[in-house]
Parts: structure tokens; C-alpha cells; sequence
């Protein structure tokens, strides 16, 4: 338990750290009464103690939890490394609007608060309660999902989970896989090559400086590459060495993006999964409560898995903005955009195949898989 405490107190420390990032200042600016915006140098000196308590939660996450005994952790781990790489990419947004609103004059306008949209503190919350590890909801529970109570029912409701948590795993992993590699594409193919080279690296070093230096655009850089390490801790940096070739190999095979889906159902091969699987359900002689565990840890995996997806979804999303800012203030933005791009697609094509055991992608194993968690309860020695 000492390291899980370890990733704990950082993680309150840094949650309470962006709260107070996004807090308004209590002056108020305007006439009904609203709260003005953080002086520029006051948010700059809470960005700067925010920085290395980022740098430490991503190190304490992939050194402790992400190579814990327990599977339980290692998939939480994910989760919190998501969400927090999302919390940074909120917090580099926030400082990029800050810093445009300082030089042009704007600061605590009505317009610099609504481009600010993008750092709303209610979702940017919701992403800290995953970092600091709130409690996980029970989906079986929730749906009122009726336990099966004979081995009969078992089979048939086992057999229709297998299916739908297969199914599920593999369309939505397709279609994040085929958003980040449609983001390369657009980007140019010449550029996705060397970010798939750079994948892994430290890329503060290897653009450089910007030439705009004032303390907010130097900060918004600073956590756009935390959001970036962040990903990269979800590969660790033996596996994202693969990644940037595999992805390189992905787009060379399909084309176009569009077909991802079924480049992806030859990597999982999830009808043959659940063919296999089938014949195991219906030929095992396991009792009732052995089928009830298999479905419930299905379940879970699904439920998990569902989550970390959407949290990729929501960072495909937020990270075009990047595409877009000058390269007097980003160098090389187009090439970071493309390099988080790749680490994105990787991840979530090597995750997804974790979680159905897929025998041709074995980049991570942090959780036992659909296969893996219905052996291990319906084979009898």
C-alpha cells in the first residue's frame, strides 16, 4: 500500500494544485458582478508550482501503479493517466488563453472568458476525482441486471456477455484508432513519420525554444508536453519504441482511415475468440457461482475499458487545438499534434487488445482479458 499512498498524496497535492489554477480571482471586473480573471503574473506562479507536481504524479503512476501485483491497480493506473493527461492538456489551454489575453489587453473580458470554455472547472473536476482514484460504479448494479441462478441462464447470459463486451471493445477501439489516424493524415504523412521516430522521446528537447518567452506562453508549452508525457507513460517507453513503427505499418496497410475497422478485426480476431469461447461456456462443467464470477469480471472489463476509451475520445478532441497555434508560440505544433497523435493510436489499439487477449498484439499486459478472466473460471483442473 506505501506506493499506492505515494500516488495519492501527490495526486491530491496536484489536484488541489488546478483548482486553484481555476479559480477566479475574487475582484470583481465587471459591473454585475462577476469574478475577474487570475492577474498574468499571479497564474503564472501557480502554473510554475503546478508543473513539477505534474511531472512527479505522471513518474509516481508509470514506476508504482502501472507495474503493481494487482490488475485492479495497473487498469485504474490507465484510467488516472488518461484523465490526467486530459486535466494538463485543459491547464495548457487555460495558459495559452491567458497568455493571447495579456498581450492583446484583454485580460478578464467576456470574450478571453468564453474562449476559456474549454478549461470549464465542472469537467476539468470530474477529471480530478478519476487522477485522486474516487470510487468505481458498479454498471451490474445500476442496470438492475438480474443474476442468473441455475448454470442453464449462466451459459446463455455468459455467452451474450462475451459477445457484447467483444464487440464493444472492438468498435470503439476502431473508431478511436480511426479518428487519431485520420488527425494524421490530414497532418501529412511526411510529418507522421517523424513524430512516429520521435514517439517516446523528450520533445520539450527536441523542438527547442519558442520565441515568444513570457512566462504563460512558456508554461502553456510546458503542459502541453506533460499531456504528451502522460501518454507516453501509458506505453512506457519500451513499447512506445514499437508503437510509432506499428502505427507507421497500420497506415501503409489500410490506406485510409476508414477502413481501420477491419485491419483491426484481423489484429483481435475476436470472431475466432468468440467461437472458442462458446465451446468453453457450453461444454464447462463449472458450477453456477463460477459462471457468475466469469460474467461479473466480463463486465468489469467492459465497464473499464468503456471508460478509458472515452477518456481517449475526449483527448482526440482536445488536442487539435495544438494544430492551430502560431509557431512563434509553438514550434513545430503540427509535429507535436502528429506525435501525440501516434502515441494515442497505439495505446489504444495495444490496450484494446489487452483487454480481449488478442494472440497478435501482446504490447501490455496489465489486465487479465475476456479470455483469460472466462478460463480461469470455467476450466477445471
Amino acid at each position: 500500500m506505501t506506493t499506492t499512498n505515494s500516488y495519492l498524496d501527490v495526486a491530491r497535492d496536484y489536484a488541489d494544485g488546478v483548482r486553484v489554477l481555476f479559480s477566479p480571482a475574487a475582484a470583481s471586473t465587471r459591473e454585475r458582478g462577476e469574478p475577474g480573471a487570475t492577474p498574468p503574473a499571479t497564474l503564472a506562479a501557480q502554473a510554475e508550482k503546478l508543473a513539477p507536481l505534474s511531472s512527479l504524479l505522471t513518474a509516481e503512476a508509470e514506476k508504482n501503479l502501472l507495474t503493481a501485483a494487482d490488475p485492479d491497480l495497473r487498469a485504474q493506473a490507465s484510467t488516472q493517466l488518461l484523465a490526467k493527461a486530459l486535466t494538463d492538456l485543459t491547464v495548457s489551454a487555460h495558459l495559452l488563453q491567458a497568455a493571447l489575453d495579456e498581450e492583446e489587453g484583454n485580460s478578464g473580458s467576456a470574450r478571453g472568458a468564453r474562449e476559456r470554455s474549454i478549461s470549464d472547472a465542472g469537467s476539468t473536476e470530474e477529471l480530478l476525482q478519476i487522477v485522486v482514484g474516487e470510487a468505481q460504479s458498479n454498471a451490474r448494479q445500476e442496470r438492475g441486471i438480474t443474476t442468473p441462478t441455475d448454470v442453464a441462464h449462466a451459459r446463455v447470459a455468459l455467452s451474450q456477455t462475451i459477445e457484447d463486451t467483444l464487440a464493444l471493445i472492438s468498435q470503439r477501439t476502431s473508431k478511436s484508432g480511426q479518428s487519431a489516424l485520420a488527425g494524421l493524415f490530414g497532418i501529412g504523412l511526411g510529418q507522421v513519420g517523424q513524430a512516429a521516430g520521435l514517439l517516446g522521446q523528450n520533445i520539450a528537447q527536441v523542438f527547442g525554444q519558442a520565441q515568444k518567452l513570457s512566462s504563460l506562453y512558456s508554461l502553456f508549452r510546458d503542459f502541453a508536453f506533460k499531456a504528451y508525457e502522460s501518454i507516453i507513460a501509458l506505453l512506457g517507453p519500451t513499447v512506445a519504441k514499437f508503437a510509432g513503427q506499428q502505427v507507421l505499418n497500420w497506415i501503409a496497410e489500410v490506406k485510409e482511415a476508414k477502413f481501420f475497422g477491419n485491419l483491426l478485426e484481423k489484429l483481435y480476431e475476436t470472431q475466432k475468440m468468440q467461437t472458442a469461447l462458446n465451446s468453453l461456456v457450453n461444454d464447462s462443467q463449472a458450477d453456477t457461482q463460477k459462471f457468475v464470477a466469469a460474467i461479473e469480471s466480463v463486465e468489469k472489463l467492459s465497464q473499464v475499458c468503456e471508460r478509458q476509451i472515452a477518456l481517449v475520445d475526449k483527448l482526440l478532441k482536445g488536442i487539435k487545438y495544438l494544430g492551430a497555434v502560431p509557431v512563434a508560440v509553438l514550434p513545430y505544433g503540427a509535429l507535436l499534434l502528429a506525435t501525440i497523435y501516434v502515441g494515442i493510436c497505439g495505446y489504444v489499439v495495444f490496450n484494446g487488445a489487452d483487454y480481449v487477449d488478442a494472440d497478435r498484439v501482446r504490447f501490455l499486459n496489465r489486465v487479465p482479458g475476456v479470455r483469460q478472466v472466462v478460463e480461469a473460471n470455467l476450466v477445471i483442473a
